[in-house]
């Protein structure tokens, strides 16, 4: 393409469009006149000029190696034509006057001699279209070449972040990436450091401190992503990215490392508090009203999609807050009957905590809710809360009654003496005593002593002593423990407790009266009462010297006194049995087994109450009696034949005392079940 050809613009082509009529006539042969020695192009048959002038001017077009002309068109008054050239230049002009109506529109074609104008009313249409389209689809291909060539040149002739770009909510368009990078660390590292995120569950927000979850702001990398945008990938891509910043806006993330784990942790803090699970329905007494609260349903969120939203908030810097979606768990409805078992109940009196035997614990009044009066109440239930008047039994002890008489007063206490020379029997009484004591029992609460003092064991220092076993003294590990029981039995019947399990003796022992005694075995044999009281009690349990003491402490609500009385219904009276023993010599005789008395009785309490006596049985007990066996040498003989006899004889008497002897053993093993080995 020569010089003169390149300085064709766009621009030079719209306008000389925009010259033509909306419908230029087709090409069609043309005569040539001339016009002050030029040629110009006409119909053959064209009239001369009349009112209006047309002024046509002519230049050298050497884009095609001929002469084109461009027309400008003006209406004015005809003036007689001038010859000759009006002005020394390139182009001439000459005056004609058209027929308006039958004028030909011309641009630069060759108008043969036959030109009709009036064939211009039956041009087909076709061709116009044609050359419509043609000139159409030019202007469109060349604005698109233009458009391409600019767009190109944005994209790559820039060198800077491009315009519209933001990297999170800082704006970094037209930044070098340095610039970009310490606008990016001044207006957003402060923020990292002190700004949160907010997380609105219903109407409350929780706030999550980017510092808490994050490893810090990399300003290098977000001011390079920011750059990255329009600058990297293919032609289309970059174009589109430069142009949609520019026209619509780019976001670049900022490079904040966010720590999973941190954020997770917190997520959880947030759940445990604003999340919960379906709840039934509460209720909370109010003098004579139960305040009813209705089941609310359970509150959840997706955790995942949180978390993923949070990160992206605070990789944008977007300090918006929040707001949670969250789902709802409904609730299982209530069931009146239901809540009547859970509402109804007895009183409860002001108790100690066990834990440390001073603190007290409140009172609970009974409730009685009418369930059908609470139905009617209800209703259809969508009220938040209801009043629902209930009867209520104030409990007797209350916590400030209770503060000023936890353990007052002694109910009761007894003593017992022992042999302080049998070091391993004190042992265990010692022992027992030492685990029983301190111990409480709030009102309609149970003692075990078997529960209490625990297995007899060496390994919890319990040493062998003498027990009764099958009406024989033995040695056995825990004798005596039988002690403590029985003297705490005699202090549980003066203080007038309710026993609940006791068992006497097989036989009487020494320590306590008839009737007030108590033996134990570890795995069968156990003695258990219960506080019916009122109030808390505590047992003191102690060895000193010579004595077992137990001592009761309550609290009094009334002058009481107790008095124990056994009857003797039965006496069983042992008998002496003599046995042969060859081993002694004729005549003399030993005690084998000493003689104990059987004894079947009735104890029988009596309470008074402020003068009043009341007479009830405490217990019935019964002891087996004890044989005395009497171990005698054989009779002497003065014959030798004799004394042979006698020998056998003796040794037939020998046979038959054994017989007697086990005899007495299947009587003792047949009453088993009623010994007491740790006696």
């Amino acid at each position: 393409m020569d010089e003169q050809n390149k300085n064709i613009s766009v621009d030079d082509i719209l306008r000389e469009y925009a010259a033509m009529d909306d419908e230029p006539a087709p090409v069609r042969p043309q005569t040539t006149v001339e016009a002050d020695g030029d040629q110009v192009w006409r119909p053959a048959h064209q009239p001369a000029m009349p009112q209006e002038t047309q002024k046509i001017e002519v230049r050298q077009n050497t884009a095609h190696g001929g002469k084109s002309e461009r027309y400008s068109r003006s209406k004015k008054k005809h003036k007689p034509a001038k010859t000759g050239k009006s002005r020394k230049s390139s182009s001439a002009s000459r005056t004609v006057t058209p027929n308006r109506e039958e004028q030909p529109r011309v641009y630069g074609h060759h108008v043969p001699e036959d030109y009709d104008a009036r064939d211009n009313a039956g041009r087909k249409p076709k061709k116009k279209k044609k050359r419509h389209g043609r000139a159409a689809a030019l202007v469109i291909l060349l604005l698109l070449v233009a458009g391409a060539g600019t767009a190109l040149g944005y994209t790559y002739a820039t060198d800077t972040v491009f315009r519209g770009v933001t990297a999170g909510t800082v704006e970094v368009g037209g930044l070098s990436v340095a610039e970009a990078q310490n606008k990016i660390q001044t207006e957003v590292g402060p923020v990292v450091e002190t700004g949160s995120i907010q997380v609105k569950i219903y109407d409350t927000e929780y706030p999550i401190a980017i510092q808490d979850v994050t490893t810090g702001l990399d300003a290098a990398a977000s001011a390079q992503a920011a750059y990255d945008i329009g600058h990297t990938g293919g032609v289309g891509e970059r174009v589109a990215g430069a142009f949609g910043a520019l026209f619509g806006g780019k976001t670049a993330e900022l490079v904040i490392t966010v720590d999973d784990a941190a954020l997770d942790q917190r997520l959880d803090e947030i759940a445990s508090e604003a999340l919960t699970e379906p709840t039934g329905a509460t209720w909370e007494l109010s003098g004579t009203n139960l305040i009813l609260t209705m089941p609310k349903p359970g509150v959840s969120f997706d955790r995942d999609k949180v978390r993923d939203e949070v990160k992206t908030k605070i990789e944008t810097m977007d300090f918006t807050p929040y707001e949670v979606e969250t789902q709802l768990t409904d609730p299982e409805p209530l069931d009146v009957d239901e809540l009547k078992t859970q509402v109804d109940c007895e009183p409860t009196n002001a108790i100690v905590d066990k834990s440390d035997g001073k603190t007290i614990i409140p009172e609970k009044n009974g409730i009685v809710m009418d369930a059908d009066k609470a139905r009617e109440i209800i209703g259809d239930g969508t009220e938040a809360t209801y009043t629902i008047p209930v009867t209520v039994t104030p409990a007797k002890v209350t916590k400030e009654v209770l503060d000023r008489a936890l353990f007052r007063d002694v109910l009761s206490s007894a003593s017992t003496s022992l042999n302080t020379g049998n070091v391993d029997r004190t042992n265990n009484v010692t022992l027992a005593a030492k685990y029983m004591n301190g111990t409480i029992l709030n009102p309609g609460e149970e003692f075990s002593y078997n529960g209490v003092v625990g297995q007899r064991t060496p390994e919890r220092g319990f040493k062998a002593a003498g027990a009764y076993s099958n009406g024989q003294l033995i040695d056995e590990v825990g004798g005596g423990v039988c002690q403590p029981s029985s003297t705490l039995y005699m202090a549980v019947l003066r203080a007038d407790l309710e026993v609940t399990e006791r068992t006497n003796h097989s036989m009487t022992v020494s320590y306590t009266p008839l009737g007030e005694d108590a033996t134990v075995s570890y795995g069968s044999l156990d003695f258990k009462f219960k506080n019916n009281t009122d109030y808390p009690i505590k047992l003191v349990t102690v060895r000193e010297g010579s004595q077992m003491k137990v001592t009761i402490m309550g609290t009094k609500v009334d002058d009481k006194t107790v008095r124990l009385e056994t009857e003797i219904l039965e006496t069983l009276t042992p008998e002496t049995i003599k046995k042969t023993d060859s081993s002694l010599k004729p005549g003399e005789t030993e005690v084998q087994q000493s003689a104990v008395t059987g004894y079947k009785t009735i104890t029988y309490k009596y309470v008074t109450v402020n003068g009043e006596t009341t007479k009830e049985v405490a217990n019935r007990s019964s002891y087996r009696k004890r044989d005395k066996i009497v171990l005698v040498g054989p009779e002497a003989t003065s014959e030798p034949a004799s004394s042979s006899s006698t020998t056998n004889s003796s040794s037939s008497s020998g046979s038959t005392s054994s017989s007697s002897s086990a005899s007495s053993s299947s009587s003792g093993s047949s009453s088993s079940s009623t010994s007491d080995p740790e006696s």
